[in-house]
């Protein structure tokens, strides 16, 4: 596979990196036998670099197990939510532990917002920390990840970090104007993070190839079987980005889709009342809005009553609107759901 240079990190990573979210037995992952395949075929197919996070629950557990005998063979990049100096580093000593590693390459701050920067870059604050982990030589490098574009264009601008993480697809294109170009200009490494929306765009190799020819280092993909793999795989080494002929037929696509989708990060969870919120509302709202109860397939009809124990279990704290990076309405979302399956 295609090797490139991560920025001034100066790695040699493959164009295809392993995202950590299905690695997780509890995020939409399969079981950990799964798991432990999947990370040894994108080994076996020469990926080197595997991406995860402390709050993908048992992601780090499951691979640092798959990695034991295999360490050599991968770059291992992680992040932690954490803002405070003590929190950061307590939290890199517990993922050195899940990853059964001394030392990883890249270590990020995850998630982060407007609010976060005046705290992290403070004196004593979480910058610190991380440089602290890479003088102590628990990291080799610092990056820095956000679903808030505005955020990581005043962080890149610090000059402190070596590798920036987005989110990037055709649907989701604003990074194009200035994020990119400022990484680039500043020779800073980046990461592509949901190249398919989260599983919302269903034209798997159109919206893969639609990243070949774009200026990014990394393309962060998410595989919870070996089958998935091998077809990322192949459009990957293929190597054919889209023409322009194609490119306007995928957007003509994807234009109903809009802004307003789930893109399965899971930041609305834990819900108080163990809610599955992205299975449970936004795909089921995404795959259903505009219909009558009339013109559901039968096999949704089938699901109501089981569906609706689970909506009127939500007691409408908003909890989840306010952790969504996207805004998405998810509390009205409910309510329309709940009216739909209730007329059956």
């Amino acid at each position: 596979m295609e090797k490139v240079t991560l920025g001034r990190t100066g790695l040699q990573v493959t164009k295809m990196a392993l995202g950590g979210i299905p690695l997780s037995t509890v995020m939409g992952g399969n079981t950990e036998e799964e798991i432990e395949k999947v990370i040894h075929a994108a080994l076996d197919a020469g990926i080197n670099f595997i991406d995860t996070s402390r709050v993908y629950l048992d992601s780090e557990t499951n691979i640092g197990r798959a990695l034991e005998q295999r360490k050599s063979k991968c770059f291992i990049a992680t992040k932690t939510m954490s803002r405070g100096y003590e929190e950061i580093l307590a939290d890199l000593e517990e993922s050195l532990r899940e990853l059964k590693v001394d030392s990883m390459e890249i270590f990020q701050a995850h998630y982060m917002s407007k609010d976060d920067i005046p705290l992290f870059l403070k004196k004593g604050g979480g910058l610190d920390a991380f440089t602290k982990a890479k003088e102590r030589g628990l990291t080799r490098f610092i990056g820095v990840t956000s679903h808030y574009l505005d955020c990581l264009i005043e962080l890149v601008k610090t000059g402190e970090f070596d590798t920036v993480m987005f989110p990037y697809n055709v649907v989701e294109r604003d990074a194009e104007k200035e994020l990119m170009q400022l990484a680039r200009k500043m020779n800073v490494g980046t990461l592509v993070m949901k190249p398919l929306s989260g599983g919302a765009l269903r034209q798997i190799e159109g919206s893969l190839r639609f990243l070949l020819d774009k200026p990014v280092d990394v393309i962060l993909t998410g595989m919870s079987s070996v089958d998935e793999l091998e077809e990322n795989l192949a459009i990957i080494e293929r190597n054919i980005p889209l023409s322009p002929q194609e490119l306007k037929l995928l957007e003509e696509e994807v234009a109903p889709l809009g802004k307003l989708f789930c893109r399965r990060c899971g930041y609305c969870l834990p819900c108080t009342n163990d809610i599955r919120i992205p299975e449970m509302i936004q795909l089921m709202y995404q795959t259903m809005q505009g219909l009558s109860y009339e013109e559901l397939p039968e096999r949704k009809k089938r699901m109501g009553p089981g569906l609706l124990m689970w909506y009127e279990a939500c007691t409408e704290c908003g909890e989840c609107e306010k952790k969504c990076p996207y805004q998405l309405p998810t509390i009205e979302r409910k309510r329309a759901l709940v009216e739909l399956f209730s007329r059956g």
